[in-house]
């Protein structure tokens, strides 16, 4: 029997069962579909970040976020990146293995192929790797010899920098959310201000990772909570005070908020009181405004973030109100 090492996982990942045809496939993907290989990248993201803790890769929100964070760099604006499609065909390739929900093992046995994700939660439990491949990636230079692998096999010289890119960005703006996360005290904005290592495309994700988590996932001012299994978010993260003039990233200087009130807060149209209410400008009753549930949002108390640490800072709140918010 062959020995299952990093060598023969490395064949098995140059040799995936894709869809080949110069009809449907440009050249930059070799001609081939590219969701098992960016599917794969993204799994080994979430072993870099130490996110695999049992042999079982969920079908979850984070996997879906990385994955379609690799495919715009792939197919940007071409095509929709169907996470459902690699994650229930990638079982012909021999090392994984979809777990079926009790009472669906017929089902998911004779199912020639699953193209929707509600379905396919529906049906498993995830999908499990091979033994020896799951206790392999665990090994940093396992990961990047197979990383490699998928990147230089499947996609052209041009995607191969930004493939190499995106993972970088990944890893290093995981570590900055973890950073941020583990040490919100004011002392750590005087630290951050002055590292260069961070770039702003590891900032923004970083920031953005660390606080929607802190709300998880729920609009702070409105309430609002809606994500999809393949990684798309209503939720975004505002400073509250302008990063570029105070370089402070601590998640006591963001708010999680959907788009909606993302734009009215820096507008000026919402703030938050010291007493962490909302307060609505008078101006989102202007003549032939139409505001909505905005105007509802006055006086009601914000969504407070899981932990007492991450509480909005009332200093930034307070810099808000007196520089941005819009009082008559």
């Amino acid at each position: 029997m062959e020995r299952r090492d990093c060598q023969y996982y490395a064949r098995r990942f140059a040799r995936l069962r894709t869809d080949k045809s110069p009809a449907r496939w440009a050249s930059a993907t070799s001609y081939r579909a590219p969701h098992k290989p960016l599917l794969l990248l993204a799994v080994l993201d979430l072993f870099e970040q130490g996110q695999t803790r049992s042999n079982r890769v969920p079908l979850s929100y984070e996997l879906g976020e990385t994955f379609i964070g690799y495919w715009e760099r792939v197919l940007p604006f071409i095509r929709h990146g169907n996470l459902a499609l690699p994650f229930f065909h990638l079982q012909s390739d021999g090392f994984w293995h979809l777990i079926p929900k009790p009472g669906f093992e017929d089902a998911l046995r004779s199912a020639s192929q699953i193209r929707s994700l509600s379905s396919l939660g529906d049906h498993t439990a995830g999908a499990r790797l091979d033994e020896a491949l799951y206790d392999l990636l665990h090994h940093a230079e396992c990961r990047t010899l197979l990383r490699h692998v998928l990147i230089d096999t499947y996609f052209d010289r041009e995607l191969r920098d930004l493939l190499i890119g995106q993972g970088t960005i990944n890893r290093e703006a995981f570590l900055y959310s973890e950073k941020l996360l583990a040490d919100p005290a004011s002392q750590l904005k005087e630290a951050l201000a002055k590292e260069d290592e961070y770039r702003p495309a590891v900032r923004d994700q970083g920031f953005r990772r660390a606080v929607v988590a802190a709300y998880a996932h729920q609009c702070a001012l409105c309430e609002l909570r809606v994500r999809t299994l393949d990684g798309h978010t209503v939720i975004t993260a505002a400073h509250i005070r302008t990063w570029s003039k105070t370089y402070d990233d601590r998640p006591t200087n963001g708010l999680a908020l959907c788009r909606t009130c993302h734009w009215a807060f820096d507008e000026g149209l919402l703030c938050v009181s010291p007493a962490y209410k909302v307060r609505a400008s008078r101006q989102l009753a202007a003549k032939d405004n139409l505001p909505g549930y905005l105007t509802v949002l006055d006086g009601r108390d914000m969504v407070l973030p899981l932990e007492g640490a991450y509480l909005p800072d009332v200093e930034c709140l307070t810099w808000h109100r007196e520089h941005v918010f819009r009082r008559d």
